[in-house]
């Protein structure tokens, strides 16, 4: 267990250099896609490496000249990275143009100053009730197949499309297993083990990563862990689209509270959902796109309640509490925030919000905040 994990230690730590490291040994063309719903099995199925887009973990520099500084750190961060050259091993990319408003400008960002040799802006709809949402979502991703087709020089056929699903569903499967096993004993991993893992997962080629996680999961099955009643139990929400600063998480730790589960999309929220293996294979990946449940800001779905998902999560985890992380100058959640809010104090659950960026931020500030909160939940 302890080699599994610094194993992935290492590849988080660098993930230029191991993606980098990946093509030149595999030979395959590397596609970043960017958060949250791009669905990777295209781009795998085409014989070439999908990797989702990730935030530096360094300050923005040149990156300011080509995007406003109230874009979130995802964005700012990569396009820093993409005008700094040091995406060289990125061969295309592929965006979700509708699930935000930075999302909407980037591909033009990267356009102008570093077009790749594969450039796709993707459009999947809102969730609105209604055949046409699906229609228009399957001959989205049939555009899509078509483009990735024509860049690779290799036909997507149905066959070879459910094998790269059954090879993203393995995954999802060995990373609901990691969070069983969480869920029973959370004193198996820490917090930024559990987000690396799955950060882990978006960079590596699902048939490695599946190799790590069956040795992985085979450990933690075996190993005994001393349950610690003293710790508070919370569940972080939020943090779309990227990873949050790992001191944040020790912080938690360090101030008596523990993590048995998260809402978060660098965790269950980025494997939630198999697809379909039934009938046609972009049908089910469309379903796939379509189903409401983990709620989602980005899809525009406002006749459920993200606070219902939340609060279950929190009971079925014996928590005390909730975290909403929110990515400062995020627009889905920063304008969903005041319901999920509401929601929290109509309900009487502890709730504190803690805004993250990509730069450094006070953390004194925020252990003061969160000192508060474990006192209100009853910790010392």
């Amino acid at each position: 267990m302890k080699n599994v994990l610094s194993e992935i230690t290492d590849i988080v730590s660098d993930p230029y250099a191991f993606v980098g490291s990946v093509r030149e040994r595999t030979g395959k063309k590397v596609i970043g896609c960017f958060p949250m719903h791009v669905p990777e099995e295209l781009v795998h199925a085409a014989g070439m490496l999908p990797v989702v887009i990730w935030r530096s973990n360094e300050a923005v520099t040149w990156g300011h000249a080509h995007v406003p500084p109230y874009d979130c750190g995802i964005t700012r961060s990569f396009v820093d990275d993409a005008v700094r050259g040091r995406l060289p091993f990125m061969d295309g990319m592929v965006f979700h143009v509708r699930q935000c408003l930075q999302a909407g400008e980037f591909p033009y960002i990267m356009e102008r100053n570093v077009k790749p040799a594969y450039q796709k802006n993707l459009y999947l709809p809102a969730l609105y009730a209604g055949d046409a949402i699906k229609d228009f979502t399957i001959t989205e991703l049939e555009v899509f197949k078509t483009s990735l087709e024509e860049f690779s020089g290799n036909k997507i056929t149905d066959e070879n499309l459910k094998k790269s699903i059954e090879i993203y569903n393995l995954n999802r499967s060995l990373l609901e297993r990691v969070y069983e096993i969480r869920r029973e004993k959370p004193e198996i991993l820490k917090a930024k083990e559990m987000m690396q893992i799955v950060w882990s997962s978006m960079l590596m080629p699902k048939e490695d990563h599946n190799k790590i996680l069956t040795e992985l999961v085979s450990a933690m099955e075996a190993k005994e862990v001393i349950p610690d009643k003293t710790r508070i139990r919370v569940i972080p929400v939020g943090g779309l689209c990227q990873t949050i600063q790992t001191d944040i998480l020790d912080l938690i730790e360090d101030l008596g509270m523990i993590i048995p589960d998260d809402d978060l999309y660098m965790g269950s929220r980025y494997f939630a959902n198999k697809v379909s293996l039934d009938g046609d294979p972009v049908d089910a990946l469309a379903k796939r796109y379509l189903t409401r449940s983990p709620l989602c800001p980005t899809k525009g779905v406002w006749d459920i309640h993200w606070g219902d998902e939340a609060i279950k999560k929190m009971k079925d985890n014996n928590a005390k509490g909730i975290i909403s992380v929110v990515i400062k100058y995020c627009p889905p959640h920063a304008c969903y925030y005041p319901d999920f809010k509401s929601k929290m104090d109509k309900e009487g659950i502890n709730e504190i919000m803690i805004q993250v960026e990509h730069e450094i931020i006070s953390l004194e500030s925020v252990k003061t905040r969160l000192q508060t909160f474990v006192e209100i939940m009853g910790g010392v």
